[in-house]
């Protein structure tokens, strides 16, 4: 089935307030699906991951267990990115100064792609930002310039030891400063594949246009979250509605 953008966004907030997230957290936790799926990064199949664990346990935001100068460390706790994602990188944007970058581990974080809708967000406020992390056998790179819309997305081979469930993001005025403080941190291996800015908008304006395809399946499962914060329809509620 098919669904305007509009619908899904509005169905994806409730059935996040359903899951028991707060005013903020859930409209951007529908912002990163819905940027991800509608620029070709299959944010449906990310979702369905984040949903087998967020549908068994309350809301989980990450604490803060080292901050030293520019450089900070959140604990997400096993949670999603769809939770702690806004935290880390407002935090992290908090943290520069005219003339210096900051860096931010964050640990045990699941769904690490919706972060880059965060990034491309806080983009929009003059900082730029890189941010990598494994996925499977390889590493993906994600750059953003300051007030860029869309991102280079990049994948490597890997040449170090990196953590299944860490996120590493960089955060400066612009890309070129990131990555000369920060060049023995921003070390890949192979360049396997790189996705363009092109596809991506072709994506979009596919989605926006014809509607974004979503299984009936994973719609039922969203109606059933949103049922859970739906007034009960009373004497009372229909008076008041309207």
């Amino acid at each position: 089935m098919k669904v305007s953008k509009n619908e899904l966004m509005a169905s994806l907030k409730k059935a996040f307030e359903g899951l028991g997230f707060q005013p903020g957290d859930y409209q951007d936790a529908a912002d990163m699906v819905v940027w991800l799926e509608t620029h070709g990064f299959d944010g449906f199949d990310q979702l369905q991951g984040a949903l087998a664990y967020l549908n068994t346990t309350a809301p989980i935001h990450a604490d803060l267990v080292f901050e030293d100068g520019y450089n900070s460390v959140l604990d997400g706790k096993g949670s999603s990115v769809l939770l702690c994602g806004s935290e880390a990188v407002d935090l992290l944007s908090s943290q520069i100064m005219p003339g210096y970058c900051a860096a931010l581990e964050l640990i045990n974080c699941f769904n690490r792609t919706f972060i880059i809708q965060r990034l491309i967000k806080a983009a929009q406020r003059n900082r730029a930002f890189i941010a990598y992390w494994r996925r499977l056998d390889y590493c993906v790179k994600v750059s953003v310039a300051a007030g860029g819309e869309l991102p280079e997305y990049q994948t490597f081979s890997i040449t170090e030891v990196i953590q299944p469930q860490l996120l590493r993001i960089f955060c400066g005025a612009d890309l070129e400063s990131i990555e000369k403080q920060y060049a023995a941190q921003l070390v890949f291996g192979e360049l396997l594949e790189s996705y363009s800015a092109t596809t991506m908008m072709d994506c979009y304006r596919d989605s926006v246009e014809q509607g974004i395809e979503i299984d009936e399946a994973l719609w039922q499962t969203l109606d059933e979250l949103v049922a859970r914060v739906l007034v009960e329809s009373t004497d009372s509620s229909r008076a008041g509605a309207g």
